[in-house]
């Protein structure tokens, strides 16, 4: 029994140890605080009966952290936001519902996710006595990071603290420096060493690796909307198992009795082995002739519709498929001006772009597969814009919905669907290649003011903090609405992708490039009449183009450089 006691008291220590070492630990005050403000999270000893010492906690670290803040100037606690209003991009902003959520909750009136939204913010102001206030904009499409970078270099004494915007040139908005260097800001209070995918993600788009002016977490929930994924009409595809089942089993493999064919397509993709290939044979399988034309049209059964009008499908196709088309480096020798800078480069040959348009061409090439550039809001078969796409999708016209924003599933057409859907990524150009998926659009990211001293940068970081370790509960919320109605069944396959997609969101290199460089970008380049002609087009394109891409990309790598790296004051 005291051999038991004794692991007992050792597995506690360490177990507290661990708690303690956690995360980024926040240094000391040098504030004064009184009686009444001292570290509430101090180890307390007590002795049990038995005369042994354990150990007690009465507060986890933002009750620690909001004393620290609390003891800031009144003006150091009071926030501004100014959030993006704008509704007429690909994606429209729900800042309103995600972000700000509303300024009362009424039972049984009041949505779900809005009411979750409203307790977090609620909670967040009280534990850090903080006065928050929403200012909404609305700028036409690719102003507003020119609005944020005129802001901020005008130093205006009532700017935001803080922006969330739908960033049309993000990275080139990096570039001009308006965002706060907050990797050189010790003890922030941002939680920078819990890892995550859009952590890695923030720091790849800082180019450099070590510094990375952006602030975003699961807090804003538009970058999960914006995942791209291809949703499947998963009842279709069991019902149709015998025609489909060779695009997915192995040579010889056989559907038992009673089995579904969609389980094994799960484990393909999770196998990495969802390819243009398997894509093109599912689509030759289920296509049905129904207006006996002989070929492909709006009103067949079809295996996906591809709408070129905009760019999530060929943005998708591009940056989706395992290929890598810029890549980064390092300045190892010392006596070089450029040492230890982190440097990026295009391929030096267009062999990446070549399979991916010669695997996209076989798809569309073949039976039961269209692509059409209908506008986003056509939904008759007269004008069959991405709305009748998604209607025929939810009629049992088409295995696959074709490239949709996450978000994009709380449209109708997907919520009244009587089949069960499921997602799945973007197909891969072969097996030898490691699937992936984008955010599509880089869209609600916060971005610091730069004028922010670190004493109010900790009451901005800690209150968004806070607010991102309330915000899981909200995101499952959100993902139940979008993945589940009242009218399908639930399939747990769809959590499984969606995990899936999430653990291997695509950094974003290229297509980050892509858009910083601008001009005629390499997905504005797959259009019909192009990827028609397949790989000749993209070579010929590619030489043409690439070394004034480079140029220019190297000229804002150079204006990077030259940005300062914030110093801290002093408190």
């Amino acid at each position: 029994m005291k051999r038991f006691i004794a692991l007992l008291l050792t597995l506690l220590f360490f177990a507290f140890a661990l708690v303690s070492c956690g995360g980024k630990t926040p240094a000391a005050s040098t504030d004064t605080a009184t009686p009444e403000q001292t570290d509430p999270t101090a180890a307390q000893t007590t002795a049990d009966a038995t005369g042994e010492e354990t150990v007690e906690t009465t507060a986890d670290k933002w009750e620690e952290i909001a004393q620290k803040i609390t003891m800031l100037a009144e003006k150091e606690r009071s926030l501004k936001i100014e959030c993006s209003e704008f509704v007429t991009a690909e994606k429209a902003s729900k800042n309103d519902i995600y972000l700000k959520g509303p300024d009362a909750v009424e039972d049984g009136v009041t949505p779900a996710i809005q009411a979750m939204v409203y307790e977090r913010n609620r909670d967040a102001d009280e534990l850090f006595q903080t006065t928050v206030e929403f200012v909404f904009w609305n700028y036409d499409w690719g102003q507003q990071a020119g609005h944020i970078d005129t802001v901020v270099k005008g130093n205006a004494s009532d700017a935001p603290d803080l922006f969330v915007n739908m960033l049309y040139d993000l990275n080139l908005e990096l570039l001009n420096g308006s965002f706060k260097d907050i990797w050189s800001i010790p003890n922030s209070f941002f939680d920078f060493d819990s890892r995550g995918w859009l952590t890695a993600w923030m720091e790849n788009l800082s180019f450099s690796g070590d510094r990375a002016y952006i602030l975003g977490s699961d807090y804003f929930i538009d970058a999960f909307r914006s995942m791209a994924v291809l949703p499947f009409n998963l009842t279709l595809m069991d019902e149709n198992a015998e025609a489909l089942a060779p695009a997915i089993l192995e040579e010889g493999e056989t559907l038992g009795a009673g089995e579904e064919l969609s389980t094994y397509f799960f484990d393909l993709v999770d196998m990495g082995k969802w390819t243009w290939d398997v894509l093109g044979k599912l689509c030759e399988a289920i296509w049905v002739d129904t207006d006996g034309n002989q070929q492909d049209s709006i009103g067949d059964r079809l295996g996906i519709i591809a709408d070129e009008y905009g760019g999530i499908n060929s943005g998708s196709f591009i940056y989706s498929c395992g290929e890598e088309l810029t890549e980064v480096y390092r300045i190892e020798d010392e006596s070089s001006p450029d040492y230890n800078k982190q440097k990026i480069k295009y391929a030096d040959t267009s062999a990446g772009l070549e399979r991916i348009f010669d695997e996209v061409k076989a798809v569309f090439d073949g039976p039961g597969s269209l692509s059409t550039y209908a506008k986003f809001a056509g939904d008759t078969p007269d004008e069959p814009g991405v709305a009748y796409h998604h209607i025929k999708f939810a009629e049992r016209g088409l295995l696959f919905a074709g490239v949709c924003l996450l978000g994009g599933l709380e449209d109708e057409a997907f919520q009244n669907m009587e089949d069960v859907y499921s997602v799945v990524p973007c197909p891969n150009t072969d097996k030898t290649k490691s699937y992936n998926s984008i955010i599509l659009n880089v869209a609600d990211v916060g971005a610091i003011n730069v004028h922010l001293n670190p004493r109010k940068l900790k009451t901005v970081t800690a209150y968004l903090q806070f607010c991102t370790e309330r915000s899981t509960e909200i995101r499952e919320e959100f993902l139940e609405i979008v993945t589940k109605s009242t009218t399908t069944t639930y399939n747990p396959g769809t959590d499984r992708m969606l995990d899936l997609i999430y653990a291997r969101i695509l950094y974003g290199r290229d297509k980050t490039v892509d858009d910083l460089v601008g001009g005629q970008r390499w997905h504005s380049l797959m259009k019909e009449q192009h990827f028609a002609v397949g790989s000749d087009y993209i070579t010929t394109q590619y030489a043409s183009m690439v070394s004034g891409r480079q140029t220019k990309l190297n000229g804002h790598l150079n204006t990077w450089y030259t940005l300062p790296k914030v110093e801290p004051e002093a408190n």
